[in-house]
């Protein structure tokens, strides 16, 4: 009785061979990495591309008090996708964090006090400037307005540009 019960409960297994199980793991894992690959690919080339969302849709965005920036400092604004610079003598400067090569997100590196392009390795200075291609201008910039010691951002209106002119600073 024994044997037949066994026979019995084995039955499903013989169809199955370690080759086949092993097959079918392949394609498993396979299958599992080519659909990571693809969302992988789908974000980057779709990373660049937002018009608007978040905070963009209104046009004057409130960065924030004029004292909550020290002079010389370097503020993110991620969900506005901008940095708010303050140089060292007072001027503001909000700039785009789009890399003006292919649109992937700048970072700002404290060591080097550059934004860091991580894809193609471009860089920009504090001013947005290039420092190092293959970008082939300066990131863009957004109007700022002072009011009442409040620091205003105007997202709808990017400013691009092809050089670095003191007077796209703005002074309180």
């Amino acid at each position: 009785m024994k044997n037949v019960e066994q026979k019995n409960m084995n039955a499903g297994f013989e169809k199955t061979t370690r080759r086949n199980f092993i097959r079918i793991l392949w394609i498993a894992l396979v299958s599992v990495s080519l659909l990571e690959v693809a969302s992988v690919v789908i974000a980057f080339l779709t990373s660049g591309g937002r018009k608007s969302g978040g905070h963009n849709n209104k046009a004057l965005r409130v960065l924030g008090s004029l004292d909550d920036f020290p002079k010389g400092s370097v503020t993110p604004f991620r969900s506005d996708r901008l940095y708010l610079v303050r140089m060292d003598d007072g001027g503001l400067l909000a700039l785009s964090l789009k890399c003006t090569h292919l649109g992937c997100a700048v970072s700002w590196n404290e060591d080097t006090s550059e934004f860091d392009c991580p894809c193609h390795a471009s860089s920009f200075m504090l001013n947005g400037e290039v420092a190092r291609p293959p970008a082939p201008r300066p990131l863009d910039y957004f109007p700022l307005i002072i009011e009442s010691g409040l620091v205003k951002a105007d997202l709808k209106n990017p400013v691009r540009r092809s050089t670095f002119n003191k007077s796209q600073l703005t002074y309180a």
